[in-house]
């Protein structure tokens, strides 16, 4: 009888090559999704620096509100701030550290979930969509799907944490890290970029 024994090889595995691992995959994943977002952010300057007929971005269309996404902003950047803060502590005290700033950072980034999904809700533009229009969407709802994935990761370290399974994962802590700052640092700069491209 054949038996999947691939979970148990995983057991097998160096604690220092799973760690090395986990770094690698997150950074691919992060290069990958730069890359996208370079590109997006390179199109549209690109179509907004040939709008010579003023056909790229209409009068009647506005970005989407200021106030709203630098609120959303600051949450970000609360929450990545809070997740350093327990990431340290779960170095320092070897996997005992302070879950009320993963509880607090996880709590942000969800509130910043809800946050983006209300302002992509609330735009209010008309179709068929333009250049301009598109591309303030394209990046609204890539914003939400990094968001909802930052918070689904963070689930998943929030039920290890729970139940107790996070002494013996560390490098966990540190591959999460990696994206949960790279969601903070993207969410950002596509903030800045919709804001202020005309």
């Amino acid at each position: 009888m054949y038996m999947d024994t691939s979970l148990e090889q995983m057991h097998d595995i160096d604690p220092r090559a799973r760690s090395l691992r986990a770094r690698a995959a997150v950074l691919l994943l992060i290069l990958s999704d730069a890359l996208s977002v370079v590109a997006i952010m390179a199109a549209g300057g690109y179509l907004s620096a040939l709008n010579t007929l003023n056909q790229y971005r209409l009068p009647s269309e506005h970005a989407p509100a200021f106030w709203p996404g630098l609120l959303l902003t600051i949450g970000l950047l609360l929450s990545g701030l809070s997740y350093y803060a327990w990431a340290r502590s779960m170095l320092k005290f070897e996997g005992r550290g302070r879950h009320l700033f993963l509880l607090l950072a996880l709590f942000l980034m969800m509130l910043a979930l809800a946050g983006q999904i209300w302002i992509g809700v609330t735009l209010g533009y008309a179709r068929p969509y333009d250049a301009y229009v598109s591309l303030v969407l394209l990046f609204t709802w890539y914003a939400a799907v990094h968001l909802l994935l930052t918070v689904i990761v963070g689930l998943l370290v929030l039920g290890r944490v729970l139940h107790g399974r996070m002494a013996d994962a560390i490098y966990l802590v540190i591959a999460t890290a990696y994206w949960w700052y790279y969601t903070v640092a993207a969410g950002l700069v596509m903030w800045l970029f919709i804001t202020f491209l005309r």
